[in-house]
């Protein structure tokens, strides 16, 4: 198995790290806080007051990232869900709350359904999309409802579409305080999709929330890294004492091992032409698993290796934590996924037997 990228992907996310790093910085991060978090979760109805990083958005749009990422049809680069992977990781590094993974999402469904028109808008970052996932009742909490141009609606019938200005949002507050809200109102009739589309869009929404993961959980372990080399303690650096040593050796691991089962996961799905079966599905959950399981673990590494101030809202490293609960939390919870693995294997048998 071949995880190595093209020259294509690997200049598009080198443009994005380059850009959020220039523009997602604390400081920028601390002023979304002001507008909406901790202390002022009152406002959020808008893109004038919510969690939305506008000028690393703006700027990811001029650069044609969410139509690199659309479909071929639309003129997109063909850079499959790895490269959508990649490319959440970098957001997920600087922890910037912008809507990519919904407008690429929305771009493929908008497509499928044949509204080229609105998918090219989305794919061009003309409109903001949003993609109500899980529809079990009459009001469900949308990630992005609140400044969405356009909602899109998964169901048993296919994809329902609406104008974000035609349905009633309720603000919400997420853990991580992300642009959020309950939506109520018609979402328009059906359109039905070839088989399978659904079922894939739905893997690709969790390997999105991986990839992302995987982003938050580096960075977090880098900046705890960093930390414990510069804070003393009886004469020397934290990160000199075994127990912590030790803790950010772990926490290695679980990154590599987030980073290894996202990559799987894309591969699989890339490889699947749109028809996902049990490989896909096993490693989605495979990876679903440790974005979960490892992403608990070292957001709690990075808060006690920190100490107190690990929690303060004048350190960074509580929005990683923060970040970090909020993907385990979108994900599900590693036992569920432990348990469908296991209804997996037991019925159809060991997935990567003849994998590549």
């Amino acid at each position: 198995m071949d995880f190595s990228v093209d020259d294509t992907t690997a200049e598009l996310t080198a443009l994005v790290r380059d850009m959020g790093e220039r523009l997602v910085t604390d400081d920028s991060l601390r002023e979304l806080d002001a507008r909406f978090g901790p202390g002022t979760e009152s406002g959020g109805t808008d893109r004038g007051t919510a969690r939305f990083h506008a000028r690393y958005w703006e700027e990811l749009v001029r650069a044609g990232v969410p139509a690199a990422l659309a479909p071929e049809s639309l003129g997109g680069a063909g850079l499959g869900v790895i490269g959508e992977a990649l490319v959440l990781r970098e957001l997920g590094r600087v922890v910037a709350p912008v809507p990519l993974s919904p407008a690429i999402r929305a771009a493929h469904l908008l497509e499928a359904a044949g509204r080229t028109d609105r998918a090219t808008a989305v794919a061009e970052g003309r409109e903001i999309a949003a993609v109500a996932d899980g529809w079990s009742g009459p009001v469900p909490e949308v990630d992005w409802a609140p400044i969405a141009d356009v909602i899109v609606r998964r169901s048993a019938d296919g994809v329902h579409v609406s104008d974000g200005a035609a349905v009633t949002v309720e603000r919400t507050v997420p853990v991580d305080y992300s642009c959020s809200g309950l939506v109520t109102g018609d979402t328009g009739d059906a359109t039905a999709l070839a088989a399978g589309a659904l079922e894939f869009d739905a893997l690709r929404r969790r390997v999105h929330l991986a990839a992302h993961q995987w982003g938050v959980i580096e960075a977090a372990l880098e900046r705890t890294a960093a930390y414990a080399s510069t804070r003393h303690q009886f004469g020397r650096p934290i990160g000199t004492f075994q127990a912590v040593a030790a803790r950010l050796a772990d926490g290695s691991i679980d990154v590599d091992a987030v980073r290894l089962s996202t990559l799987r996961a894309a591969y699989e799905l890339d490889a699947c032409s749109g028809g996902p079966g049990p490989t896909a599905h096993a490693a989605v959950a495979s990876a679903h698993f440790w974005a979960c399981d490892a992403g608990h673990r070292l957001a709690h590494t990075a808060v006690h290796v920190h100490g107190g101030v690990g929690l303060d809202r004048s350190e960074p490293v509580h929005r990683y934590f923060l970040a970090a609960k909020a993907d385990e939390f979108r994900l599900g919870g590693a036992t569920r996924q432990l348990l469908d693995l296991g209804d997996l294997l037991a019925t159809a048998g060991d997935p990567w037997e003849y994998s590549a």
